[in-house]
């Protein structure tokens, strides 16, 4: 565990299961510490002084400024991106100024384990009068996560392993969620009497309701909505070899799932995504098509390296 932990400190500026940049608000809701950072010799993350990741925005927004804002969990934050300049939300602001003669920003407003209704409350609360022209909303591997857990219970919060001792050292110990992940590829194919292969309707219908409201309440504030689907690393029906492999964080995560039953959550989310598009006449970023699924631009599951988050910031840049 020692070695573990110092590991984790060189590469990663943080040494515990859950990295040391949050704190609890007076409603006992995690969020993003201001002024933290994390600095390793493959990671750094800064807070801003608002409590988002990245550079101080410009306050008063500057006449003339379009102003983006990135809804979403950890796939938005971008932890695992090597800075904060890599993560697509800044990629995006370099690609539009490249193209147009305008000024942008862009805000990451992503914190990781935020499902969409904790987003909806950080866009009221803190991200509504930063005065946003555009949000972005790319928010989907949270709420699958979420929604087993409310399907399934108890078998949705531990992994295969014996639950009790595994309840407690899945929160203190980073060898423990180390080995967890690098064995769920075979505890996930072999030994899964708890895993599900689909989930309910209930609750992407509750998703879908969500989502649509939070396209009309863009609208009255006079903000421009735009919808991402979710991009993952596995799913690929021409590569089915390493899909245990590809997937291991996310049925880490998802200890309730099956692979198919992940991959069919993240299909059927990713519809309700587009559905709420064209009924609402939102535009819509289909990521879950334009990034391939393999580990060239993953560094897991579904949270984005380097080149994936620059792949993405291309995309979204170009949408928009």
């Amino acid at each position: 565990e020692a070695a573990v932990r110092v590991r984790a400190w060189v590469r990663h500026g943080d040494h515990s299961p859950v990295a040391g940049i949050y704190q609890l608000d007076q409603a006992g809701h995690r969020q993003l510490k201001p002024g933290a950072a994390l600095v390793g010799s493959q990671r750094k993350v800064q807070i801003n002084r608002l409590g988002f990741r990245g550079h101080e925005p410009q306050l008063p927004k500057p006449e003339g400024l379009v102003r983006i804002v990135a809804l979403g969990d950890s796939t938005t934050f971008g932890m695992e991106a090597s800075d904060d300049d890599a993560v697509w939300v800044s990629r995006l602001v370099t690609e539009l100024t490249q193209s147009s003669s305008r000024h942008f920003d862009a805000i990451n407003g992503g914190v990781p384990g935020y499902t969409l209704s904790d987003s909806i409350e950080l866009l009221h609360g803190c991200i509504a009068p930063l005065d946003p022209d555009i949000v972005v909303v790319n928010q989907v591997a949270t709420d699958i996560a979420a929604h087993s857990r409310r399907q399934f219970g108890s078998s949705a919060k531990h992994s295969d392993s014996a639950a009790p001792l595994s309840a407690f050292f899945e929160e203190y110990s980073l060898l423990l969620n180390l080995l967890k992940v690098n064995s769920t590829p075979l505890t996930a194919r072999w030994l899964s009497p708890r895993r599900h292969d689909a989930l309910d309707e209930s609750g992407v219908g509750q998703y879908e309701r969500q989502l649509a409201a939070l396209v009309e309440e863009c609208r009255r504030f006079g903000w421009r909505a735009v919808l991402c689907t979710a991009p993952r690393s596995f799913g690929d029906p021409a590569a089915p070899s390493n899909q245990f492999e590809l997937a291991a964080s996310s049925l880490a995560n998802n200890p309730a799932l099956t692979l198919a039953g992940l991959n069919a959550a993240f299909d059927r989310y990713n519809a309700a995504v587009r559905e709420v598009a064209q009924r609402t006449g939102t535009p819509l970023i289909d990521l879950d098509r334009d990034v391939p699924r393999r580990a060239d631009y993953f560094a897991d599951a579904v949270h984005l390296n380097d080149a994936g988050h620059k792949l993405v910031g291309r995309v979204v840049a170009r949408e928009i």
